[in-house]
């Protein structure tokens, strides 16, 4: 090819070149000439239109005449907002006007709803640059005479039930009942609170505190109240009001109230978190089982984002209430709802109301545990009237004291020893310095040397004492675990499994024999040692259907279980047990001391056994187990 084609090819591909140039111009990307980059106002704009505040970006028109409008576009959204981010910019250098390209995300429950818009912007001489205000700013379907509305399906909150299908909490009707603050002058505000706190038996003080604070034409509940439970008075009163809600209920207020818990409405912080599936007033769970599975329980909220028209109260800027009856529109998402799923739980209905009614004359704090032989499952668990809302029977912390010689003996047992072997049970022993006695009506007939049986019978404490030597640092934990006790679990409720730590001094090592010293337990575990023995294998308690706890303990032979239900039949024929004679198969006393009251309080506790049911009581402030703890166990299985 000759030098003068090239260049004639050459010349030719430069005026191609230079016709595109002229046709494309400068470049959309580039702000035009003499003006700055638009960037700095659209992402400005993202932001208050994150914030939900546009009134103070510079618009070509009036600033709040476009808050008022984004007001009405956004008042049926139940207080949602996208998060606004700002991406490309394009520029038409003849008009000098930008293009802002807006990405908009809405995060619905476990779901975010996305979609872009663009925002026409101006650049007006002296001033820069400025938004031309309209509504597909907000959502491109959206204009002057349509708005957003997001609508919520709430589903019913599902039920606790019994293992037998039947439900031990479910949702019902109650009733709020509260201060209208906007149905009477702001200076009976107080007043009213102080006398309705009175008539239904709340803090007045407090009462009255939260309704001053709250908004001013607030509604605020005193107290939530069953069917047929609202006052007369109270329903009269100027500046009350009672109103229904359903909410999840026992069937008293006390049932099992420390493990299923309580409901209530949402707070402010729960709501913001919520992703939109919380509302203020919502019901969700506060305390215990309804807190553990709120979202189990509550199920999915369904969440609905339309594009409406206009009322003629929506564009007064008082838009109806969102769900309420509207013209159809365009649907942006729609999620239905998902119910939620029951919990299933051990307790038995008519035991745990036995075991309440048992512990109904207590006037201090009192448990019971009642546990199914052979499957460890929890019929009741049940506190006294004093323990308010503590879990105390599944998750108190308190020294066993001699019910846990049923696990020294165990551990005993893997020692060589047998139930026939004699020990040494004296007056007194004295470890490291420190004198030990039994407790003050110890039969004198039984100090000498006597079988492991009778000791463990009669409760001697310096027998157990002697032992401890016998025992290497793990064996009682050892021994523990293999009774249900002593390893966590998480078993799916408030609940404490015992603590058996290894000892660091002989004087500790002698004061865990007998259930002192540093071993902790709650009734519910103690309940697994009872539980463990009458079985014949290692029980650990269990409450929540599909949570049960793998034991982990070394398991129980034959010949241990053998020799341990023969020890503790003993203390019901021979022992301090007698109480129960015709009512349990098997048992075992104890009494801790605890404080440092001169001489010291003490915990009373039993445990015990029938062909059915393991039981635990314990009395926080008691005289003794016989004494104290007995007479509940007595009366649960009469």
């Amino acid at each position: 090819m000759s030098s003068r084609t090239i260049a004639g090819r050459i010349a030719i591909m430069i005026s191609v070149m230079l016709v595109l140039s002229a046709c494309i111009g400068p470049s959309e990307t580039e702000p035009p000439k003499g003006t700055s980059p638009a960037d700095p106002l659209a992402a400005q704009l993202a932001s208050a239109l994150s914030a939900g505040d546009v009134s103070k970006l510079p618009m070509t028109a009036s600033g709040s005449a476009a808050q008022a409008e984004l007001q009405i576009v956004m008042a049926g959204m139940d207080g949602l907002r996208p998060t606004v981010t700002a991406s490309q910019i394009t520029y038409d250098h003849e008009a000098t006007t930008a293009t802002a390209t807006l990405e908009h995300k809405l995060p619905l429950g476990a779901h975010t709803l996305t979609w872009t818009t663009t925002a026409p912007l101006e650049h007006v001489p002296d001033k820069g640059w400025a938004v031309q205000w309209q509504p597909r700013i907000v959502q491109p379907d959206l204009d002057g005479n349509t708005r957003l509305r997001h609508v919520r399906d709430l589903p019913r909150r599902a039920p606790i039930n019994g293992t037998d299908g039947l439900a031990l909490m479910e949702q019902t009707v109650a009733y709020r009942v509260g201060v209208d603050k906007a149905t009477i002058p702001k200076d009976e505000w107080r007043a009213t609170a102080l006398v309705l706190a009175e008539e239904v038996g709340v803090d007045p003080d407090r009462y009255a505190a939260r309704v001053l604070a709250d908004e001013p034409a607030a509604f605020v509940p005193a107290i939530t109240l069953r069917e047929g439970k609202v006052p007369g008075l109270v329903t009269e009163m100027r500046g009350v009001d009672v109103r229904a809600v359903e909410i999840p209920l026992a069937q008293s207020a006390t049932f099992a109230a420390s493990i299923l818990g309580t409901a209530g409405r949402a707070t402010p912080e729960m709501t913001k978190q919520s992703k939109g599936d919380l509302l203020p007033g919502d019901v969700v769970g506060i305390s215990g089982l309804q807190q553990r599975y709120d979202a189990q329980l509550r199920g999915t909220v369904g969440h609905r984002v339309e594009v409406v028209p206009r009322t003629s109260a929506s564009t007064a800027a008082s838009p109806e209430v969102s769900g309420s009856p509207a013209p159809a529109g365009k649907v942006l998402h729609d999620e239905p709802a998902k119910p939620g799923a029951p919990l299933v739980i051990s307790l038995d209905r008519a035991l745990q109301a036995r075991a309440e009614q048992a512990l109904a004359q207590q006037k201090g704090i009192a448990s019971l545990v009642a546990l199914k032989v052979g499957t460890g499952e929890i019929l009741a668990a049940a506190n006294s009237p004093a323990a308010g809302a503590n879990p105390d029977a599944t998750a108190g912390r308190y020294a066993p004291g001699s019910t846990f010689k049923v696990v020294s003996s165990l551990a005993l047992l893997r020692k060589g020893l047998r139930p026939e072997s004699l020990v040494p049970c004296t007056a007194t022993t004295t470890v490291d310095g420190r004198v030990f006695r039994n407790y003050k009506d110890f039969p004198s007939s039984k100090v000498g040397r006597i079988t492991l049986t009778e000791a463990l019978a009669n409760s001697c404490n310096t027998a157990f004492l002697a032992s401890a030597p016998q025992l290497g640092p793990d064996d009682l934990a050892e021994a523990a675990a293999s009774l249900g006790m002593g390893v966590d679990h998480d078993a799916g409720f408030t609940s404490f499994f015992g603590s058996v730590p290894q000892a660091s001094d002989p004087v500790t090592k002698a004061a865990d024999m007998i259930g002192q010293g540093k071993i902790e337990a709650s009734p519910m575990a103690m309940a697994g040692v009872a539980a463990s023995v009458a079985s014949g294998k290692t029980v650990v308690p269990w409450l929540v259907v599909g949570k049960q706890p793998t034991q982990q303990g070394k398991a129980l032979t034959h010949d241990e279980a053998q020799h341990l239900q023969t020890m503790m039949r003993a203390v019901v024929t021979n022992g301090s047990g007698r109480v129960l004679s015709g009512e349990v198969t098997g048992a075992k006393t104890g009494t801790a001391e605890f404080g440092t009251q001169t001489p010291p309080q003490t915990h009373a506790w039993m445990i015990a056994w029938n062909d059915d049911v393991a039981v635990a009581a314990l009395v926080k402030e008691g005289e003794s187990g016989s004494k104290s703890a007995a007479p509940i166990i007595k009366s649960f299985l009469g």
